[in-house]
């Protein structure tokens, strides 16, 4: 079986909702570098996804450090 299109970003950064969970992506992105400068708002709360797992700015700092990603 064939897919056509791009293949997707491999990071997605959400806005979260009341409830703490994802809500509304605000970017997609390639690199990590990107993800770090993404224009972030004080005043919300964010969770990035990597594949399927979803960590907090502080989460994907850690991941980013132990897993020697560019």
């Amino acid at each position: 079986m064939e897919i056509e299109g791009a293949p997707g970003k491999r990071f997605r950064v959400y806005r979260c909702d009341i409830n703490n969970e994802p809500h509304t992506c605000e970017g997609e992105y390639d690199t990590v570098a990107e993800v770090i400068g993404h224009r972030w708002n004080a005043g919300r709360r964010y969770k990035i996804s990597v594949g399927r797992k979803f960590f907090t700015r502080l989460e994907f700092s850690e991941w980013v450090k132990t897993s020697n990603q560019d």
